[in-house]
């Protein structure tokens, strides 16, 4: 009687034994060795760095934009990123004075090339930039000219992660930080700033 009931269990016992010792897969959303392209939609703060633009219109802004990014990959899990993308933000202010209204609308365009890591499940990237700011500052009545616009290119740093919640859809959160330098306004502005942003992205692969 004690054999048969010993007999099950160390069967069971070295079955399961066997099973535990089998190397683990990682569970992955993404196929390996895929060249994808990516579209999507971008939200966040942008802070201002130039002092004169935050005592007119406040430290931060909103923004809003879209990115492309066309994945390269070089050997599982690295790859290199080439990504496009673009955002606005308008914020109104007052003069320091005469408390008069005024508006400031930036434009940007970025192009980077980043290092990705991506593991299937999740992905993290760094890299620098280009980025084209165009502005347009609009003054009340009572100035001599109702507006001032221009444009100005310089460099950013950027870096954040995915999250891949399918194989086709992902979350990203990301910082980046740009210095754009002008004097055309007659004396030497900042336009850029950091951003703090998130966004959701759709995958394509190729």
């Amino acid at each position: 009687m004690v054999r048969k009931i010993i007999l099950p269990l160390s069967m069971a016992f070295l079955c399961s034994g066997l099973a535990l010792s089998k190397p683990q897969t990682r569970i992955k959303l993404l196929p390996d060795e895929e060249r994808y392209f990516t579209v999507g939609l971008l939200g966040g703060i942008c802070s201002l760095q130039d002092q004169v633009f935050q005592e007119l219109y406040g430290k931060s802004a909103p923004f809003f934009g879209a990115e492309m990014t066309l994945r390269f990959p070089i050997r599982e899990p690295h790859g290199m990123d080439i990504a496009a993308g673009g955002r606005t933000l308008t914020k109104k202010g007052l003069t320091s004075y005469t408390k008069e209204d005024l508006s400031l609308r930036l434009t940007d365009l970025s192009l980077s090339l980043r290092y990705s890591y991506d593991t299937g499940r999740f992905a993290i990237f760094l890299g620098p930039g280009i980025e084209y700011v165009t502005y347009k500052e609009t003054y009340a009545e009572t100035f001599p000219i109702d507006s001032t616009n221009g444009s100005h290119t310089g460099l950013h740093l950027t870096g954040g992660a995915y999250v891949h919640l399918t194989s086709g859809l992902s979350l990203k959160g990301y910082f980046k930080y740009c210095r754009v330098e002008t004097d055309k306004l007659g004396f030497r502005i900042n336009l850029g700033g950091t951003e703090w942003g998130v966004g959701i992205l759709y995958r394509f692969y190729f």
